[in-house]
């Protein structure tokens, strides 16, 4: 059983002046674990570069034959590393140097069939990892945004500890993990995503930290733990690892920006520069080797930035990169010279032999599969429960598709026009409804798989234990009710294939549902052996020959079913059931998990390149801006999982304080204390929803006015924390020039615009990246810090008045966050009001920070003026400075509460009140008089306007085409849908032939045309949400307008379309074997196409009005369905009202010319047995069959209503995107909110409160 956890020895806070034994304690170590020691050798990694597919094929043909070689591109160099067991190692070195490659190759988690590693690790001598217990710390917080951050851990324990544990222990130690890593205050507060705020970053990634800890592993590797945390955070984190380690474990760590008094608690040091070490060994050492090579170490200078700043390369200008280009060389060659004879201190700790005795030597060990089913159901039931939209959207697909079909379906007759009816019902019955489930389940799996993924990797949860829970968890939620529903209410409501293909209907399971059905509603509820007998004109029943077509025998052989087949089918089916389920598994269980890794694309040659010769006006010419803020505060009030309302909380206390241009004016404050809640309010880039509300008090001024929203997107450019604008198949040269030409002035050339993107490349320290894809999730591209200066370098681009900046420096080793804050020092220097949070200060960026705000958490204010007044203030209330301490550390440290001992908690929240009502009280009146101007005409004239549509729309397509040329699974997506639809309706129906059976088989070939409807939304499915994600971002920022993004998507989608409906009508007219005709053929390629293209406009009305893609996809796909029931020959008799409805679906008028075109003057032929008794076929023209089903239509008149569908269902939707992200919403909105305030006044709304 774990133990409680243990105390372990500090290195003290820099604050605190006199410490107790009671103070020294850090307590979290849990029982002992197996010592491991990890001996690198010469590792090397390799990446194949050689061209592949189509490029490899057309450079193998210039080569005539020749035998293709592998280019082989290094990545890492000859690592060499001795890490003892009990130490905290540090991997050190600047963005893109290696560092997570490094961490990937000791972990075993290097899998691309591109990469080749060479040398060898060992763990205890052994180099196989899955002989030791370990655990890995990813850069992207892997969570589930509805359950809170005790649940998380809660549900990582159950997982994790072993099961001798009681729940008490569980709940202890995972208290303590919360206290160990400050999340105390927000224990309860949900993880949260980009649609619904929850956590903020830094607590994400104490939460993902926390759940490995609760694994108890030998080894710990953590990439990046510290990014997004504040200095005081990441120090108390730092601290805790030591302590970790100092127990027995050994702990890897990557790391950008360590202050001062992190870098002492180090044990070893790994630095790399562009994936060489430049030295390997004791921290002890370090500093000692690099002043016997020349560089010593100056005083009050951070180790940490210092030796970052060496290894790093600058590539601001050609004559900077030389120099640290030669520096870099010099530290690779001299630690390559002395790899075989180091000096002594470097074997200052030998390996030992170890014989831990705590659980879990070896591999991680996975709890009992009844434990896991146990636990996931719990969490999967607390998951869905708070996703109502997700379980509203099935419930109301279930409910709204039961009442629809069965109102289509409403007291059906029993001539054969209502036959045909029942046979349409029961194939809906058996094949839509699955169809819906499945593709929420598919869009749920999406979100839920990463996880799955991470534990499954991670040996704490197993394909069984995932498969069981999520059917059990959500049987009497959906999978119970919704079938339920629809049957209940619908039923009370309410085959001619080619002998090479005939075999294929038996591996269907839709075959099966659809056989059951029929058999049960033709010949179940009688005992006569021909089966129910419908609404026959003639005497004499089912003996009279007359009456054959009638009976439900001559249906269920018409459709190639057999007789009494009911138990037959539904034993197959549950068969099916357990096939998927062991396929599933299968997979799941083989399938490994990789990334792509991105190949670097052909160089852009610049003859300019340093020389460029941008004019820049004089500093009298800029009109500057003063950002003043008056008792600004911020509100939010959330609506709970069944829009309840919650109680208001406050994000940010009223505020004011001033931001100046020509300065540096930084946020800063620990996490959750409200900065980026304050940019985001102050770009006005917060967005009420359903669930969330925000309630604005106080006010925003520029230059002693209000400023209108339009005034402050045009003249404020915004850097967020994430960089989601980034189109990954673009590289970074070609991402900067197209936001050059999408956001600089129309008076700007061609010419012009590229030398800007080409020097604030350098500025950015980019080139060296520059023809580098940027990547994404499954692709791997430039580094996170990389990316990071992307997001940067596009927003300064138009050198904005006003620029905010979300932690610009977060996810930067030191040396670039130092370039960094030198450009934006020398943007304000021009005249620049530049606003930035940070977290992580380094001590020489203190001096240039011209004003600080500094927050507390809840949003307190407890200074806001001049960078220089800050330190006096605090010590005027008796809280010094030390000398050698980074004043930046030194402030989040004084109003940060210590929850990791329940003795300081007290006093430094006492102190933090303290500090918050001193500076309520002293702060300085720096606030006028101010004139209310709505839209004043001097900040008028400072707008930029939108980049012009003849601009815009070209550029936006050429980069849209150029993205998606690169990404061979959308180019997939977008041309095999169509394709392999066409190819199966014509392996199944050609030839089609003209006997009487062929009736129904041409007629049903028509109807499955109709499927097309969901091609078109899977699409959009699959590229609409990502685009407009880049577009909402973009738009915001005031690049271009909607008409160019909106006609940009549709002209993008037009070529592969067309291409594929011309496809599909070759396939369909030419080898199916319908009347083979030029006519014939155009026509069925118009009506594919505009299928397509209605299922397209339809997902982007539904995409853009509501965020939640699940609940999007359920709603789209119940539009979907119920047009293809209601304008086929699935029902024959629509009542009025629903058949007013059908004139707004595109398959009723698609269909309806589609049917009298290919069956106008088809002759039909019928076996003796089916002639009637006058000797005539039942059916034997197609005038006949378009009477029967009601399709004997004007079809040039239905031809011209379904071009006309494409029209106004893409007017619709643009309608739908201009009221969403125009003026028309907001106004909406506005207007909404005003009268629901004037109804409570007046008293009306007050009874229910």
């Amino acid at each position: 059983m774990i133990k409680d956890l243990e105390a372990a020895s500090s290195s003290p806070a820099p604050l605190e002046k006199h410490k107790t034994p009671e103070d020294q304690k850090n307590s979290l170590s849990f029982r002992s674990v197996k010592a491991v020691n990890i001996d690198i050798r010469h590792v090397n990694v390799d990446i194949d570069v050689s061209k592949s597919g189509f490029s490899a094929l057309a450079a193998s043909l210039k080569r005539k034959g020749s035998t293709k070689e592998k280019q082989w591109k290094p990545i890492l160099r000859d690592i060499n590393a001795k890490i003892p067991s009990g130490t905290l190692t540090a991997i050190l070195g600047g963005s893109g140097s290696g560092k997570t490659s490094v961490l990937h190759a000791m972990s075993h988690r290097i899998n691309s069939d591109r990469l080749r590693v060479t040398g060898s690790i060992l763990y205890n001598d052994s180099a196989n990892i899955c002989s030791i217990r370990s655990a890995y710390v990813m850069q992207q917080d892997v969570l589930l945004p509805t359950l809170t951050v005790k649940e998380t851990l809660l549900y990582a324990a159950e997982l994790r500890l072993p099961l001798s544990t009681s729940a008490d222990e569980r709940r202890r130690v995972v208290d303590e993990v919360i206290l160990e890593l400050g999340l105390k205050e927000c224990a309860n507060t949900r993880i949260g995503n980009n649609v619904h705020k929850g956590c903020s970053g830094g607590e994400k990634r104490r939460t993902s930290l926390g759940v490995q800890m609760l694994a108890n592993p030998s080894v710990l590797f953590l990439d990046e733990v510290t990014t997004g945390l504040d200095a005081t955070s990441a120090h108390q984190l730092i601290t805790t690892l030591k302590a970790l380690a100092s127990k027995g474990r050994t702990i890897i760590v990557t790391i950008h920006q360590p202050r001062s008094e992190i870098w002492g608690l180090f044990d070893r040091l790994l630095l790399l520069s562009g994936g060489s070490p430049i030295y390997s060994g004791p921290l002890t050492g370090c500093i000692r080797y690099f002043e016997d090579i020349g560089y010593d170490l100056p005083p009050f200078v951070n180790p940490a930035e210092y030796l970052i700043d060496l290894a790093a390369v600058d590539h601001r200008s050609p004559e900077l990169e030389e120099t640290s280009s030669a520096r870099v060389d010099i530290l690779r060659k001299a630690w390559k010279g002395i790899s075989d004879n180091r000096p002594s201190w470097y074997f200052d700790e030998k390996f030992e032999t170890h014989d831990g005795v705590g659980e879990g030597h070896g591999k991680n060990n996975s709890t009992a599969l009844g434990r896991q089913v146990r636990v996931l159901i719990m969490r999967t039931l607390k998951v869905t429960w708070r996703d109502p939209l997700g379980m509203a959207g099935s419930l109301l697909e279930a409910f709204s598709m039961a009442i629809i079909t069965g109102w289509i379906f409403l007291n059906l007759d029993g001539s054969l026009s209502g036959i045909r009816s029942r046979e349409g019902a029961l194939y809906t019955a058996a094949s839509l409804q699955g169809y819906l489930i499945l593709l929420f389940e598919t869009y749920r799996l999406t979100i839920d798989i990463e996880l799955f993924d991470r534990e499954f990797s991670e040996g704490v949860v197993n394909v069984p234990s995932f498969l069981i829970s999520r059917r059990i968890a959500r049987i009497f939620v959906e999978d119970v009710p919704v079938p339920l529903i629809y049957s209940v209410i619908f039923y009370f409501m309410s085959n001619q294939i080619p002998v090479w293909m005939r075999w294929l209907k038996w591996t269907a399971y839709v075959f099966y549902a659809f056989g059951a059905h029929a058999a049960n509603e033709f010949l179940s509820h009688t005992n006569d052996p021909q089966g129910q007998l419908y609404d026959c004109p003639a005497l004499g029943g089912a003996s009279n020959p007359a009456c054959a077509e009638y009976t439900g025998a001559f249906v269920m052989d018409s459709l190639g079913f057999p007789s009494r087949w009911v138990v037959r089918p539904i034993i197959v089916l549950v068969a099916f059931v357990t096939a998927f389920y062991l396929g599933a598994a299968t997979v799941l269980q083989y399938k490994r998990v990789g990334i792509g890794i991105s190949r670097a694309q052909k160089a852009y040659i610049d003859t300019s390149l340093g020389k460029e010769k941008i004019s820049v006006r004089s500093l009298k010419e800029i009109r500057t801006v003063v950002i003043r803020l008056d008792k600004y505060c911020l509100d939010i009030q959330k609506r709970s999982t069944w829009f309840r309302k919650s109680k208001k909380l406050s994000i940010l206390k009223p505020l004011n304080t001033l931001f100046e241009p020509g300065i540096l004016n930084v946020i800063m404050g620990p996490s959750g204390s409200g900065k980026t809640s304050l940019l985001n309010a102050m770009a006005h880039r917060i967005q009420n929803t359903v669930f969330t509300q925000y309630e604005y008090g106080g006010e925003m001024f520029f230059n002693n006015a209000l400023p209108s929203a339009d005034v402050v997107r045009s003249i404020c450019s915004y850097v967020c924390q994430d960089d989601d604008t980034l189109l990954p198949y673009l590289t970074v040269r070609e991402n900067l020039h197209f936001a050059a030409g999408l956001r600089l002035p129309t008076h700007f050339s061609k010419t012009e615009k590229r030398q800007r993107a080409e020097s604030v490349l350098l500025k950015i320290g980019l080139s060296d990246c520059a023809d580098n894809l940027v990547g994404s999730e499954l692709v791997k591209g430039i580094s996170g810090g990389e990316k990071r200066r992307v997001t940067i370098a596009i927003q300064i681009l138009t050198d904005p008045r006003i620029l905010l900046l979300d932690e610009p420096t977060s996810g930067l080793d030191a040396f670039t966050a130092s370039s960094i804050m030198t450009v934006l020092k020398g943007l304000a220097e021009e005249g620049r009001t530049i606003v930035l949070t940070i977290h992580q200060s380094r001590s020489d960026l203190f001096n240039q920070f011209g004003s600080i705000l500094l927050l507390a958490r809840g949003g307190y204010p407890v200074y806001a003026g001049k960078g220089s007044g800050m330190l006096p203030h605090f010590e005027s209330l008796g809280f010094p400075c030390p000398i050698a301490t980074n004043p930046a550390d030194f402030a989040l440290d004084l109003i940060t509460v210590n929850l990791q001992h329940e003795s300081k908690e007290e006093a430094s929240r006492s102190k933090v009140r303290t500090l918050i009502a001193e500076w309520d009280v002293a702060r300085p009146s720096v606030y006028r008089s101010v004139s209310h101007i709505a839209t004043p005409a001097e900040l008028g004239s400072l707008s930029r306007a939108p980049t012009p549509f003849r601009i815009s729309f070209p550029l936006l397509l050429r980069r849209s085409f150029l993205n998606f040329r690169r990404n061979p699974p959308s180019i997939i997506a977008r041309t095999t849908q169509v394709l392999s639809f066409g190819i199966i309706l014509t392996l199944f129906f050609a030839p089609i032939k003209n006997d009487y059976n062929s009736v129904q088989t041409r007629v049903g070939f028509i109807q499955e045309i109709a499927a097309l409807y969901f091609v078109g939304m899977l699409q959009n499915v699959a590229v609409y949400p990502e685009e407009k994600a880049v577009f909402y971002r973009e738009h915001d920022d005031n690049a271009y307008g909607i008409v160019a993004f909106f006609l940009q998507y549709t002209l993008a989608e037009l070529p592969f379309e067309m291409l594929t409906s011309l496809l599909f009508a070759l396939l369909t007219v030419v080898a199916a074997g319908l009347p083979r005709s030029t006519k014939l053929f155009f026509i069925v390629a118009f009506n594919c196409f505009a299928i397509v293209n209605c299922g397209e406009s339809v997902g982007i009305i539904f995409n853009t009005l509501v965020s939640h893609t699940g609940f999007a996809v359920n709603l789209t796909s119940v539009v979907l369905c119920v047009g293809t029931i209601m304008g086929g020959v699935m029902s024959l008799n629509i009542p009025a009202f629903l058949q007013a409805w059908n004139h707004l679906s595109p398959i009723k008028w698609a269909l309806g010319n589609l049917a009298p075109y290919t069956l106008r003057g088809v002759v039909f032929t019928c076996a003796e047995a089916q002639r009637n008794v006058e000797g005539r076929c039942p059916i034997e023209t197609g005038e006949e069959v378009l009477r029967l089903y009601n399709l004997d239509t004007r079809e040039g008149v239905w031809l011209g209503a379904v071009g006309v569908c494409v029209v106004v269902y893409r007017g619709l939707a643009f309608l739908i995107l201009w009221l969403k992200r125009g003026r028309g919403w907001g106004v909406w909105w506005k207007g909404a909110m005003d009268w629901k305030g004037k109804r409570k006044e007046s008293g009306w709304a007050g009874a229910s409160g």
